[in-house]
């Protein structure tokens, strides 16, 4: 049985080498014929697949997530969406609830999220994602997004005080209570920054997502080795699931509409 890959741009072609380091055989659909992989089955409609799936990864423009999505839970396949799972919560509650979706959440496999201290009262957070690129909405929607679903997952909900658009791209709010500043850009002119640094009840941390470490307590631990993105699909390949991710991407979904 195969694994469909559904979407060959940048992030799925990222998919598509994982999948073949793990020895998977994919079957592939874009709708540009021009990004067939000879080697394997090439579709330019997800309808028109022949083989056998056992599971699906769609990463394509957000607008068609839900559409293609459906399909395949239709018939009890599992599904691994790409973020966001959508670009309106209505549409996305359609399918939420299934047991065979999953959505990306790459940032939760991290070396500072894994090694979270779990004894520590945070006070405050400062989250920088300045990137070069650009995404598919805006960078809330693009970068924001993996920090709000952290929160989540270590706070608790997340609630929006403030918004502020510009070159860098601000958000002030709460999550499970503690005050936080999220700051995101674009094709920014400095550095690449994806860290975020916390006032806790034991000193100043930082979780810095770049170099995959955790200052705190005088300690500088790091991780050694190790592939997010590889470490997420096997996970999803193997059935091991992260409980919470489809309720996440739709509070996330809610949160950022009411920012439009």
């Amino acid at each position: 049985m195969h694994v469909l890959l559904v979407g060959l741009g940048n992030m799925g072609m990222k998919y598509l080498a994982k999948l073949e380091e793990l020895e998977e055989l994919p079957v592939l659909c874009d709708i540009d014929p021009y990004k067939n992989v000879k080697k394997y089955p090439f579709y330019c409609h997800f309808g028109e697949v022949k083989e056998e799936v056992k599971r699906a990864i769609v990463v394509v423009d957000p607008q068609h997530h839900v559409e293609i999505a459906k399909e395949f839970l239709r018939r009890g396949v599992p599904v691994l969406l790409e973020k966001p799972p959508a670009r309106r919560s209505e549409e996305f509650r359609e399918i939420w609830e299934d047991p065979n979706l999953e959505i990306s959440e790459i940032e939760l496999y991290s070396f500072p999220v894994k090694n979270f201290p779990k004894d520590v009262e945070v006070e405050e957070i400062l989250i920088e994602r300045l990137n070069k690129g650009r995404g598919y909405i805006n960078p809330f929607w693009d970068l924001a997004w993996h920090d709000l679903y952290i929160l989540q997952y270590l706070l608790g909900d997340v609630d929006v005080s403030s918004t502020r658009e510009g070159d860098v791209w601000e958000m002030e709010g709460k999550a499970g209570g503690v005050p936080f500043r999220l700051r995101v850009a674009w094709e920014h002119r400095g550095d690449v920054v994806r860290r975020w640094l916390l006032k806790t009840s034991r000193g100043d941390m930082v979780m810095d997502f770049l170099r995959e470490e955790i200052l705190f307590d005088g300690e500088r631990k790091r991780k050694k080795e190790g592939d997010k993105l590889r470490e997420m699909v096997s996970d999803f390949l193997s059935g091991r699931r992260r409980e919470g991710s489809t309720l996440r991407a739709l509070r996330n979904l809610e949160l950022l509409e009411t920012l439009s």
